[in-house]
């Protein structure tokens, strides 16, 4: 069975979106209604983060859904039911997101097994060293159907980034900016250029983001990205404006 990773980026005729919300924020259920709504929409990469008390890489936004969805007892557990739910209902690629620690609590063999159970396309771990010590996590995860997605950023040494492309599969998740996520007002041409700059030699499809937060950016990076990641700007939204308003921001990123 072919990935859905592959078969959203095969099927495109343009940019697509990827999504992301923090599993249990607001609620479970609220998360299902908001990807209902994604899908809807033409989005069929969503990330799933699995809540963590120090997401290392998150802005404050998304840093604060973290925290409430622990504060309401939200588990790893949680992320995968939502997860299985969901890919059983809707023709999305989900991946799941979360910190090195969630796995190896759980044990990366066993994490690995929950997140292909839940009917998962890909993980995406941003802190786990690229090199993995410890074990092959890609190969592991490619054994069971996942795609290891990588995550980068403008400053990744030449080397490191050589050994990544090595080891990532699916995508390559690259940040515009040096530093932690978050919506913006605009977007630095510095990151466009690198995008640009890493097309031609990753030989994978790059999905780009942190900082995303209006039509326009995500129609600055078509022909040049192959996805756009949106996170805390869709959290904003709902949390000001409710889900009305994401469906009217993700329709007119589809103009």
């Amino acid at each position: 069975m072919e990935n859905r990773i592959d078969l959203a980026l095969k099927e495109a005729k343009r940019i697509q979106l990827m999504t992301h919300v923090v599993a249990g924020y607001p609620s479970l259920d609220v998360n299902a209604d908001l990807i209902r709504l994604m899908a809807r929409r033409g989005v069929r990469l969503v990330e799933i983060q699995i809540p963590f008390t120090d997401p290392l890489a998150d802005g404050p936004t998304i840093m604060r859904a973290n925290q409430a969805a622990l504060d309401a007892g939200i588990t790893p557990a949680h992320c995968f039911e939502l997860c299985a739910a969901l890919s059983r209902e809707l023709d999305v690629a989900f991946m799941l997101m979360t910190y090195a620690n969630i796995p190896y609590a759980l044990g990366m063999e066993a994490f690995l097994d929950k997140a292909a159970a839940s009917g998962a396309s890909g993980t995406i771990l941003p802190d786990l060293p690229w090199d993995e010590a410890d074990g092959d996590y890609a190969q592991a995860a490619r054994q069971r159907g996942l795609h290891p997605i990588m995550v980068i950023s403008p400053d990744t040494p030449a080397p490191r980034l050589t050994g990544i492309l090595e080891r990532a599969s699916g995508l390559l998740y690259t940040t515009l900016k040096v530093g932690i996520t978050g919506a913006g007002t605009s977007m630095d041409q510095a990151g466009v250029d690198y995008v640009k700059a890493l097309k031609a030699k990753a030989g994978l499809p790059i999905a780009a983001g942190f900082g995303i937060s209006r039509p326009e950016h995500v129609r600055m990076l078509d022909g040049l990205a192959d996805v756009a990641v949106i996170g805390s700007h869709i959290i904003n939204l709902m949390d000001a404006d409710g889900l009305g308003a994401v469906d009217d921001f993700l329709a007119a990123c589809q103009e």
